[in-house]
């Protein structure tokens, strides 16, 4: 006779409860079939898989070994049968989610893990980008939920984050040797980076005056390194670039207006679906149900 994962969810249960007596209480079962369960697989291992201390059971070394490779499958039969349960209520298996490459990964990646930990049968499916269209990501992704800067009217909307963009330079940049206030012409003398995204026919960029001449990047990481380089000014998410601002490699610049813009971003759903859990969990872990903030 084979075993079957319930034997090992038996074993499993006495050796983290401690006892059979403990592991039945809590199966809901007698402790005789307990006893059973873990005769049958040491009769079919031939080895003791369970000794006593004291009045605590513990794994023998062939127990931990063997319990240690079976433990990956009993995790995954778990997360099979809560993904069965919530499909059976309706609930989702992947989740697919669009979000504008401005939102700071660290919240974006630490809501997804709370998701999978509460939800592990869950997938999710990430698209990043710059200045995505909410409109774009629900017909060509087919997005359940995103964070954009540029909604649709139709959908809702929710606004969750304003982010402070900065004008700034390398400390030695030739912007910076003027001493006065700069003005649009000294801007397009220089060389500034736009970050800019393709959504729709026509790629959208950062503002800039016609007559600036320019770098186009499509990622913030690559537009900050553009600044470094020196080769380039631009405005930057400030929450990016602390760590550059407070050792002085970059520095303000000195503008009388539009020295510094917000960029709010926007929590966007196709429809509600109150039935979902989880796509209403992270929509709520991402600010759907948070005041508006601002970094």
């Amino acid at each position: 006779m084979n075993s079957t994962l319930d034997q090992w969810e038996v074993l499993e249960a006495v050796v983290q409860l401690g006892s059979f007596a403990a592991a039945a209480q809590t199966m809901n079962r007698s402790q005789s079939t307990i006893s059973y369960a873990i005769s049958c697989l040491q009769e079919q291992f031939k080895v003791p898989l369970l000794e006593m201390k004291g009045r605590k059971a513990q794994l023998t070394e062939a127990g931990k070994a063997l319990l240690a490779d079976v433990e990956p499958l009993l995790s995954g039969f778990r997360a099979l049968e809560k993904k069965a349960a919530s499909l059976a209520a309706g609930g989702e298996s992947e989740l697919r989610l669009s979000i504008d490459s401005i939102f700071p990964n660290e919240r974006l990646f630490a809501a997804l893990a709370e998701l999978t930990r509460l939800y592990p049968y869950i997938l999710p499916q990430l698209h990043k980008s710059a200045f995505l269209s909410s409109v774009q990501e629900f017909q060509t992704f087919g997005a359940d939920l995103c964070i954009t800067g540029l909604p649709a009217r139709e959908h809702f909307i929710k606004p969750i984050l304003e982010i402070r963009m900065l004008a700034v330079a390398r400390a030695d940049h030739p912007l910076h040797a003027v001493k006065r206030q700069l003005t649009r012409l000294d801007l397009i003398q220089r060389v500034a980076t736009i970050i800019e995204g393709a959504t729709g026919p026509e790629p959208k960029r950062q503002p800039h005056t016609p007559s600036q001449k320019y770098v186009a990047v499509n990622t913030i990481e690559a537009a900050i390194e553009a600044v470094r380089s020196g080769m380039c000014f631009g405005w930057l998410p400030v929450y990016r670039i602390e760590p550059y601002l407070s050792s002085g490699e970059l520095v303000r610049l000195r503008m009388p207006i539009g020295g510094e813009r917000l960029v709010r971003l926007f929590l966007v759903a196709k429809d509600i679906d109150s039935t979902s859990r989880e796509k209403n969990y992270i929509a709520d872990l991402l600010g759907a149900n948070r005041d508006l903030e601002m970094l």
